[in-house]
Protein backbone atom coordinates (compact mmCIF):
# COMPACT_ATOMS: atom_id res chain seq x y z
CA UNK A 1 0.00 0.00 0.00
CA UNK A 2 1.35 3.44 -0.91
CA UNK A 3 0.10 5.87 1.69
CA UNK A 4 1.76 8.17 4.14
CA UNK A 5 0.36 9.21 7.49
CA UNK A 6 -1.15 12.35 6.00
CA UNK A 7 -2.86 10.34 3.23
CA UNK A 8 -4.37 7.92 5.75
CA UNK A 9 -5.81 10.76 7.81
CA UNK A 10 -7.19 12.47 4.71
CA UNK A 11 -8.76 9.15 3.66
CA UNK A 12 -10.38 8.87 7.09
CA UNK A 13 -11.60 12.45 6.77
CA UNK A 14 -13.05 11.79 3.29
CA UNK A 15 -14.83 8.68 4.56
CA UNK A 16 -16.22 10.64 7.52
CA UNK A 17 -17.45 13.35 5.15
CA UNK A 18 -18.90 10.73 2.82
CA UNK A 19 -20.96 9.28 5.68
CA UNK A 20 -22.29 12.76 6.42
CA UNK A 21 -23.14 13.51 2.78
CA UNK A 22 -24.32 10.00 1.93
CA UNK A 23 -21.61 9.50 -0.73
CA UNK A 24 -19.48 6.38 -0.51
CA UNK A 25 -15.67 6.89 -0.62
CA UNK A 26 -14.07 3.79 -2.09
CA UNK A 27 -10.45 4.89 -2.67
CA UNK A 28 -7.78 3.03 -0.75
CA UNK A 29 -4.70 4.26 -2.63
CA UNK A 30 -3.47 7.69 -3.65
CA UNK A 31 -3.97 8.66 -7.28
CA UNK A 32 -1.19 10.13 -9.34
CA UNK A 33 -1.93 12.37 -12.33
CA UNK A 34 -0.25 11.17 -15.52
CA UNK A 35 -0.73 11.35 -19.27
CA UNK A 36 0.12 7.95 -20.71
CA UNK A 37 -1.12 6.51 -24.02
CA UNK A 38 -3.00 3.26 -23.61
CA UNK A 39 -4.68 0.69 -25.81
CA UNK A 40 -7.76 -1.12 -24.50
CA UNK A 41 -8.70 -4.44 -26.10
CA UNK A 42 -12.29 -5.51 -25.66
CA UNK A 43 -13.48 -8.91 -26.83
CA UNK A 44 -16.71 -8.80 -28.83
CA UNK A 45 -18.12 -12.12 -30.02
CA UNK A 46 -15.59 -13.25 -32.66
CA UNK A 47 -13.41 -10.12 -32.74
CA UNK A 48 -11.35 -7.87 -30.51
CA UNK A 49 -11.98 -4.12 -30.59
CA UNK A 50 -8.92 -1.96 -29.91
CA UNK A 51 -9.55 1.50 -28.45
CA UNK A 52 -6.97 4.26 -28.03
CA UNK A 53 -7.12 6.11 -24.71
CA UNK A 54 -5.01 8.21 -22.34
CA UNK A 55 -4.52 7.51 -18.67
CA UNK A 56 -5.50 10.59 -16.62
CA UNK A 57 -4.49 9.19 -13.23
CA UNK A 58 -3.30 5.89 -11.86
CA UNK A 59 -3.09 4.16 -8.50
CA UNK A 60 -2.05 0.75 -7.23
CA UNK A 61 -5.59 -0.53 -7.80
CA UNK A 62 -6.79 1.14 -10.97
CA UNK A 63 -6.82 4.13 -13.28
CA UNK A 64 -8.97 6.83 -14.84
CA UNK A 65 -8.75 7.08 -18.63
CA UNK A 66 -9.98 9.52 -21.28
CA UNK A 67 -11.32 8.16 -24.54
CA UNK A 68 -13.59 8.93 -27.50
CA UNK A 69 -15.92 5.98 -27.01
CA UNK A 70 -18.50 5.28 -24.34
CA UNK A 71 -17.91 1.99 -22.55
CA UNK A 72 -20.41 0.18 -20.37
CA UNK A 73 -19.86 -0.41 -16.67
CA UNK A 74 -18.79 -4.00 -16.08
CA UNK A 75 -16.93 -4.38 -19.39
CA UNK A 76 -13.71 -6.37 -18.97
CA UNK A 77 -10.70 -5.19 -20.92
CA UNK A 78 -7.11 -6.02 -21.64
CA UNK A 79 -4.86 -2.95 -21.19
CA UNK A 80 -1.52 -2.06 -22.78
CA UNK A 81 -0.18 1.02 -20.99
CA UNK A 82 2.76 2.67 -22.77
CA UNK A 83 4.57 4.07 -19.74
CA UNK A 84 7.60 6.31 -20.24
CA UNK A 85 11.04 4.70 -19.96
CA UNK A 86 9.71 1.20 -20.68
CA UNK A 87 10.61 -0.85 -23.74
CA UNK A 88 7.30 -2.70 -23.86
CA UNK A 89 3.83 -1.70 -22.72
CA UNK A 90 2.66 -2.74 -19.27
CA UNK A 91 0.02 -5.39 -19.86
CA UNK A 92 -2.81 -5.90 -17.38
CA UNK A 93 -6.52 -6.67 -17.24
CA UNK A 94 -9.22 -4.48 -15.81
CA UNK A 95 -12.92 -3.90 -15.42
CA UNK A 96 -14.81 -0.67 -16.10
CA UNK A 97 -16.40 0.48 -12.84
CA UNK A 98 -17.36 4.06 -13.72
CA UNK A 99 -18.20 6.02 -16.89
CA UNK A 100 -18.54 9.80 -17.01
CA UNK A 101 -19.41 11.97 -20.01
CA UNK A 102 -16.78 14.70 -20.41
CA UNK A 103 -17.41 18.37 -21.15
CA UNK A 104 -16.86 17.86 -24.87
CA UNK A 105 -19.39 15.83 -26.88
CA UNK A 106 -18.19 12.31 -27.70
CA UNK A 107 -15.52 12.33 -24.96
CA UNK A 108 -15.66 10.11 -21.87
CA UNK A 109 -13.73 9.30 -18.72
CA UNK A 110 -13.76 5.75 -17.39
CA UNK A 111 -12.65 4.38 -14.06
CA UNK A 112 -11.02 0.98 -14.43
CA UNK A 113 -10.09 -1.31 -11.57
CA UNK A 114 -7.17 -3.67 -12.17
CA UNK A 115 -8.19 -7.32 -12.01
CA UNK A 116 -4.81 -8.77 -12.99
CA UNK A 117 -1.32 -7.49 -13.76
CA UNK A 118 0.76 -10.03 -15.62
CA UNK A 119 3.55 -11.47 -13.50
CA UNK A 120 6.38 -10.24 -15.72
CA UNK A 121 4.86 -6.71 -15.69
CA UNK A 122 4.44 -6.25 -11.92
CA UNK A 123 7.94 -4.85 -11.35
CA UNK A 124 7.67 -2.58 -14.39
CA UNK A 125 4.31 -1.26 -13.17
CA UNK A 126 5.64 -0.73 -9.64
CA UNK A 127 8.69 1.14 -10.96
CA UNK A 128 6.44 3.31 -13.16
CA UNK A 129 4.17 4.07 -10.19
CA UNK A 130 7.08 4.90 -7.85
CA UNK A 131 8.85 7.04 -10.46
CA UNK A 132 5.62 8.93 -11.13
CA UNK A 133 5.08 9.57 -7.41
CA UNK A 134 8.69 10.74 -7.07
CA UNK A 135 8.38 13.13 -10.04
CA UNK A 136 5.09 14.52 -8.72
CA UNK A 137 6.89 15.51 -5.51
CA UNK A 138 9.48 17.52 -7.44
CA UNK A 139 6.93 20.06 -8.73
Amino acid sequence: MIQGKKDKSSLKERRKNSRQTGKNEQRYYIRIDVSVPTILSIRKKDAVEKIKAYVKNVSASGMMIHLDKKLLTGVETSIDMHAPDTLNPIHCNGKVVRVIAADKPGKYSCGIIFTRIEEDNKNTFLKFLCDTIYRSGEK
